[in-house]
């Protein structure tokens, strides 16, 4: 499964090296910020403990790698470093087999964090202050074409290892055409990977397609109305779906380079999946509404329905006053856009079996808000998980003791079940306070009842953005 050990070695747990030499260290140190505080206070080492305790039982079977991308800056940044936009990515991994666990950290080894490395001190500076910037891969991680990548829309994939050590930045043999999307989606039949990237100054977007051997078949650019982040897209059976939200950029702008003007509406583009030239981009005015990511979609006739985590607004210095559930149904041949209210409850980080991404999918899983009394929410930090019945509007929830936080769920597939509720929701837990971390292993089928299994950590896992599992046949 991973870089092979001595004779009679699980190869989950043997001692892995690290691509290119040993891995940095950073040099503690804290901040007042709420981006690097609370839940999301860095941590400066990093570690290989196997054998871990287990209260419960992990679930026979359950024999892969789940790993987590975030942001983990090794040097104190600037004063506007600000979430989720900075920090250097770090991934953090679970190794599952056989009943038994192990936790591994690696800061993603970019060319820019070793620089800072050997200079002892912060070089780039955050996104939003004056350059030099770096690319951070510090976003999402996937597994595919036989490789395991670090994304970040501002810049190239890095490519690690197995044992999550960095070998390198990846552009697909010359092939990627500049910056590539954090958030691809991979379609779990045709197994081809899927995604577009955005360009902040002059608003193009970039369609492309890498087939299962991961080697890329489709570059379209097409133009945007204006620009604005495309952070996350759905997918269906025919097509991808592009919600470009009235949050726009112009970096011409005294202050903020980014302001909300609800007056454009927002616009869904269509993508047929084997366009080749711009001009196949289907344009349909919607709703004004900013989204950061997308649940699932689906076609059914022709109509497309997509189910997204949805704010009124956003701004760089304000929160938003609405973040809901909701559905948007484009309907293709009319091209309009209806946009119905599922839960008023503000959530985020959704996501689905990912055997059903692109297909009608009944049940979605989303990191949920619900403040406890004394506690200060942090954004991207959760007190609870839910699963939401997609027909029914219903919501089964799972809340997690006073102090404890969450981020994304990922939905793990029971290797002996059959129905799309069959798994297990995966997440880290954070511990305010604590030195100490947890990771935590949910039925999906019993959402609210106590975990099927509690991995103890010895050393906390601070919040951070998205992640994915590989199963040991796949690895």
């Amino acid at each position: 499964m991973m870089a092979a050990g001595s004779p009679g070695t699980s190869p989950a747990f043997a001692a892995t090296s690290d691509a290119g030499g040993e891995p940095p260290v950073g040099t503690p140190w804290r901040s007042n910020n709420p981006a690097l505080s609370g839940a999301f206070e860095p941590v400066f080492d990093e570690r290989d403990d196997a054998d871990l305790r287990v209260q419960g039982e992990i679930p026979a079977g359950l024999n892969g790698v789940f790993m987590r991308n975030g942001p983990n800056p090794c040097f104190e940044p600037d004063a506007r470093y600000a979430y989720p936009f900075d920090g250097t990515g770090m991934i953090h991994a679970i190794f599952l087999q056989d009943g038994r666990a192990r936790y591994r950290n690696r800061w993603v080894a970019t060319d820019e964090l070793r620089a800072e490395q050997q200079a002892g001190h912060r070089l780039y500076n955050s996104t939003f202050s004056p350059p030099p910037q770096a690319n951070l891969a510090n976003t999402n991680i996937v597994h595919h074409g036989g490789r395991y990548l670090a994304l970040y829309e501002g810049g190239k994939p890095y490519e690690l290892d197995g044992g999550i050590g960095t070998l390198g930045r990846f552009d697909y043999q010359g092939k990627l055409p500049g910056v590539m999307s954090a958030h691809p989606k991979t379609d779990p039949v045709t197994v081809e990977l899927l995604s577009v990237s955005y360009d902040l100054s002059s608003g193009m977007l970039t369609y492309m397609r890498a087939n299962r051997s991961g080697q890329i078949d489709r570059v379209v650019p097409f133009q945007a109305p204006w620009a604005a982040i495309v952070h996350d897209v759905a997918l269906t059976r025919g097509y991808l779906v592009v919600f470009v939200c009235p949050f726009v950029f112009d970096w011409s702008r005294q202050g903020p380079p980014g302001l909300w003007e609800p007056e454009r509406g927002a616009k869904v583009a269509l993508i047929p999946r084997d366009a080749q030239h711009a001009e196949q981009v289907r344009w349909i005015d919607a709703p004004p509404f900013f989204h950061w990511h997308t649940i699932n979609a689906f076609a059914d006739g022709d109509r497309i329905e997509a189910v997204l985590p949805w704010y009124d607004s956003l701004s760089l210095t304000s929160h938003s006053k609405r973040l809901e559930l909701h559905r948007l149904v484009i309907d293709i041949d009319r091209g309009v856009v209806h946009d119905e209210a599922i839960d008023d409850q503000p959530c985020e980080f959704g996501r689905v079996n990912d055997a059903y991404l692109g297909r009608r999918a009944r049940y979605g899983y989303v990191g949920l808000r619900m403040p406890r009394p004394g506690e200060k929410p942090q954004i991207g930090a959760f007190e609870a998980i839910a699963r939401y019945d997609l027909v029914t509007g219903s919501k089964t929830v799972h809340q997690f003791a006073p102090g404890l936080t969450v981020s994304e769920p990922v939905f793990v597939a029971d290797p002996h079940g059959r129905r799309e509720e069959d798994g297990f929701i995966v997440t880290f837990v954070h511990e305010l306070g604590s030195s100490a971390g947890r990771f935590v292993i949910l039925d999906a089928r019993q959402l609210d009842r106590e975990p099927r299994a509690v991995i103890e950590l010895p050393r906390r896992v601070p919040a951070g953005l998205h992640g994915a599992w590989i199963s040991a046949s796949l690895a």
